[in-house]
């Protein structure tokens, strides 16, 4: 499965004011560097815990069903997913049929509607999966993951732009991080 970015936030998880006065930056002389580690923290976060901060619209494409679409669903990821955009396949010319009236969404999950046929694939076909993940607005996002995402941004400015995942973040994440069954 690969992931697309159909519509990117309209924000960035840490707003540049909150990520200085938490750095304890009180000029403007390092905006572009505190911009791109707090980018860079965010991207770390979500990467390690499964999830999009803030809201976007995403398209999963596979070249074949996952066995458990049949069974309980497959799971889209990154969560929190928000709402179901549309399911369809894309035959091996290109032409798409939406098949969305076939799914629904059911805990983050992609799941046949009661009654409903797995749409067939012919070969070179591929299903396209678009939906919309995040929590909302960055004042939306939960604090205890803003925190881990500060905590974050200043490993990243102590240890001149190296992004990694200091110990404190680690145990929130793990604490978020959803059980795949």
């Amino acid at each position: 499965m690969t992931l697309t970015v159909l519509t990117p936030p309209g924000e960035e998880a840490l707003p540049l004011a909150e990520a200085k006065a938490f750095l304890r930056i009180g000029h403007d002389g390092e905006d572009t560097l505190v911009a791109d580690l707090a980018a860079g923290a965010r991207a770390r976060l979500e990467e390690a815990a499964g999830l999009a901060l803030v809201t976007r619209t995403l398209r999963r494409t596979c070249y074949a069903w996952p066995t458990s679409v049949m069974r309980r669903g497959i799971a889209l990821r990154p969560g929190p997913v928000v709402s179901l955009t549309g399911v369809r396949t894309v035959d091996a010319g290109e032409a798409a049929t939406d098949r969305s009236d076939r799914f629904q969404l059911a805990a983050g999950r992609l799941c046949l509607r009661p009654g409903a046929a797995l749409p067939t694939l012919s070969s070179g076909s591929r299903v396209e999966i678009d939906f919309t993940a995040g929590f909302g607005a960055a004042s939306e996002i939960p604090d205890d993951l803003v925190h881990a995402l500060k905590l974050i941004l200043l490993d990243a400015y102590r240890r001149n732009g190296e992004v990694g995942l200091p110990q404190e973040a680690k145990a929130i994440i793990a604490a978020r991080r959803e059980v795949l069954i």
